[in-house]
């Protein structure tokens, strides 16, 4: 049996000197692609309309036609680059950190529409993609990963697709006090000749730090792999109180694994959490704790995505994967009754605290999983509208047939930050009853190649 074509194998071909190519595209990691002969070459640091010279490596695979490349040199720029800070360069947060930003929104619009491609979805009205203002905060959470260059320890990201440390000494869209008191970190753990821990030798103390603030307050969370000592112990808590944190935490993490948070956390505070008000309600956030990073943003998707919902005093309305409330109490206002199911139970904990202390009465919430409990909730003919805000790998098709059951006439606002998850779940949505009304992207995160996706669905009365 033949290959198909998509399997294709390319005879390899060696390139012994540079050659000059043309970048057509960028993809969702930010990599630049170019064409010479059968193959695909990536290239990181351009963008679209770049013109280079680069030596070209073997293929990823044998037989594939995906190779990757290094730069010799620019040979002309293109008219798609910004005039971007350096720290916003070059690093897996700020994938597309080299286009100008109205770029940025152009080319997340266009992969919303390829992925609403792939679900065979081709009439639907895709907005503009919300813009963020650079020059407010956007990302009010950061992790930072240690790393030891020059017997100093830095903190920084990592480089694109790999688990270098980038240095960064400063981000523009942080809060400043992230890097300030970041750096200040390092300057004691270089003082005190502390280790960072390494991937491949399994081996080091120091991994990354959680930084949050709320303007309301601040979190910091620092992970190591063994008991802090005490004298570290002291001199962090020192310098915790010298940049006015809140809320701090060590994470004692010994795994192998990459998770951010992982193993026991210790709180080495008085207060365990910080306050948050979004769109008019308080909430607690602790180091668990899902908030949407860029809250002005985050303001406008959840109003939006309420918004389409409707209003009915008498009605009924579902908020799945709510985490800590933070749609279910705004969706309140709108509703006789909301109820909240979300699978972490600290969440549900912590959501029933915020429906209290906001003195929200006319909300209840659930542990559960909306991948099996949702066809008890659909049969309550007063279901007016569901709110929807999974994870990256969505509700999945178990879940989303479902939904499709429902026999009352619903508005359903999904959420989608995988547009992967978006093509599944959007594809049999679709094919099953709902009818696709509005796309709308939101840039919570300028200049990766992330995009905050609200799908307004619609479900005629069955």
């Amino acid at each position: 049996m033949s290959l198909s074509k998509k399997n294709k194998q390319i005879p390899f071909k060696e390139y012994s000197t540079p050659q000059k190519l043309l970048v057509k595209a960028i993809n969702e990691k930010g990599q630049g692609i170019a064409y010479l002969d059968e193959y695909e070459i990536y290239l990181e640091g351009v963008v679209p309309k770049d013109e280079v010279e680069v030596i070209v490596k073997p293929p990823f695979a044998n037989g594939s036609k995906r190779r990757p490349a290094t730069i010799v040199r620019f040979l002309s720029y293109s008219p798609l680059r910004g005039d971007n800070p350096l720290d916003i360069k070059n690093s897996s947060v700020y994938a597309y950190g080299n286009l100008a930003y109205d770029k940025t929104l152009v080319f997340k619009k266009d992969n919303i529409q390829k992925a609403l491609a792939k679900a065979n979805i081709k009439k639907t009205v895709v907005e503009d993609v919300v813009a963020a203002d650079l020059k407010a905060v956007c990302r009010s959470k950061s992790i930072r990963y240690f790393a030891k260059q020059n017997q100093k320890i830095i903190n920084g990201f990592y480089k694109p697709l790999s688990h270098e440390v980038e240095e960064v000494t400063f981000s523009s869209l942080e809060p400043q006090w992230f890097s300030e008191f970041a750096n200040s970190l390092c300057k004691l753990f270089t003082k005190l000749d502390l280790s960072v821990y390494d991937e491949c030798l399994k081996q080091g103390f120091l991994r990354n730090l959680l930084l949050r603030d709320t303007k309301e307050g601040r979190l910091c969370v620092l992970t190591g792999t063994d008991k802090l000592p005490l004298q570290v112990e002291k001199s962090y808590k020192e310098l915790c109180k010298e940049y006015k944190l809140d809320a701090i935490y060590y994470n004692l993490n010994p795994a192998t694994g990459n998770q951010v948070l992982n193993g026991t956390l210790t709180c080495l505070s008085d207060k365990k959490q910080i306050n948050l008000n979004l769109c008019g309600f308080n909430y607690l956030a602790g180091p668990n704790t899902f908030l949407q990073v860029n809250y002005p943003v985050a303001t406008k998707l959840y109003q939006r995505a309420i918004e389409h919902c409707g209003t009915d005093k008498n009605g009924y309305a579902l908020d799945l994967c709510c985490g800590v409330g933070t749609m279910t109490l705004p969706l309140s206002r709108n509703f006789k009754q909301v109820k909240g199911i979300e699978i972490v139970e600290a969440s549900i904990e912590a959501a029933k605290i915020n429906a209290q202390n906001n003195q929200v009465f006319n909300v209840s919430f659930e542990v559960n999983d909306v991948k099996t409990c949702l066809d008890k909730e659909l049969l309550d003919n007063n279901l007016k509208a569901i709110i929807c805000d999974p994870a990256r790998v969505g509700i999945g098709n178990e879940a989303c047939k479902s939904l499709c059951k429902v026999k009352s006439g619903v508005k359903l606002s999904y959420i989608f930050c995988s547009l992967t998850a978006l093509s599944r779940d959007l594809k049999y949505l679709t094919e099953h009853g709902f009818r696709l009304d509005k796309v709308i992207g939101f840039d919570m995160f300028p200049f990766s190649s992330h995009v905050e996706t609200l799908c307004l669905l619609t479900k005629e009365k069955y």
